[in-house]
Formats: C-alpha cells, sequence, structure tokens
C-alpha cells in the first residue's frame, strides 16, 4: 500500500467522523458540574429563613429577585459540604469579585432550596443578627 492509498482511506474514516462529532457537540453542549448545580439551585422551590429574609429587606431584593441574582453566583467547593447527610450544603459566592453585595450558604434538601442566612458584604449595615 502506497502513501495516497493510506490518505485515502484515512479520509474516509476522518471526515464522516468530524462532521458526525460536530453535529453530536452543537445538540448537547457542554456545562460543568457547577453550572449545573447552580441552575438547579436556582430553580428549585426557595425557602429563607427569617434571617435571611430580613437581610434581603435591607439590600433590597424581593425573593425572585433574588433568585435571579442567584444565577450570577458560583460555588466554592473548597468551603462546601456537598456529601453532608441528610443534605449537601453549598457556600455560593459571586464569580465577579467586583459586583459581590453578599455570600451565603444554600442547603439543597431535593426540591428545596433553603438559605438561613446570608452574610453582607462591603460593610453594608444591617441589624437582623440579633435575630434568633
Amino acid at each position: 500500500m502506497n502513501f495516497w492509498q493510506r490518505l485515502r482511506f484515512f479520509l474516509i474514516g476522518f471526515v464522516p467522523g468530524t462532521i458526525i462529532l460536530i453535529f453530536i457537540i452543537n445538540k448537547k453542549g457542554c456545562s460543568s458540574p457547577n453550572e449545573l448545580k447552580m441552575l438547579e439551585l436556582s430553580h428549585q422551590h426557595l425557602e429563607l429563613g427569617d434571617k435571611a429574609k430580613c437581610k434581603l429587606k435591607c439590600l433590597i431584593l424581593t425573593q425572585k429577585g433574588f433568585q435571579v441574582t442567584m444565577q450570577d453566583m458560583k460555588i466554592n467547593y473548597d468551603l462546601s459540604e456537598v456529601r453532608k447527610k441528610p443534605y449537601g450544603v453549598y457556600f455560593l459566592e459571586y464569580a465577579d469579585k467586583s459586583k459581590a453585595k453578599y455570600e451565603l450558604l444554600a442547603i439543597d434538601k431535593d426540591t428545596v432550596t433553603y438559605i438561613d442566612d446570608i452574610k453582607l458584604l462591603n460593610n453594608l449595615n444591617c441589624f437582623c443578627d440579633t435575630l434568633n
């Protein structure tokens, strides 16, 4: 077998394989585990604790507005306890540190995202920490 015959066989397999691969990748897309978990947390039913509700009032945010801003956040897996029993705890922070107003711990309870407290940044004064 000479070089031209080998090249022809190679191209007969390579070109259709590349075309099929392009169609598969375009349909499915590619997402990281962080993006998938953030999508899940932001689209589940949201429950807020008393401190979190109070701090949302300080931030002048509604619950729906808060869920929208959660989509701009990312999970810091170093500070999270993903395998904690009975529910995983995720530490959420802004991807862009210059826009950061708060950080929070989200507890993933199957179909509910529960947030007990929100840590306010940038010296925002709110007197909600006195709540039990």
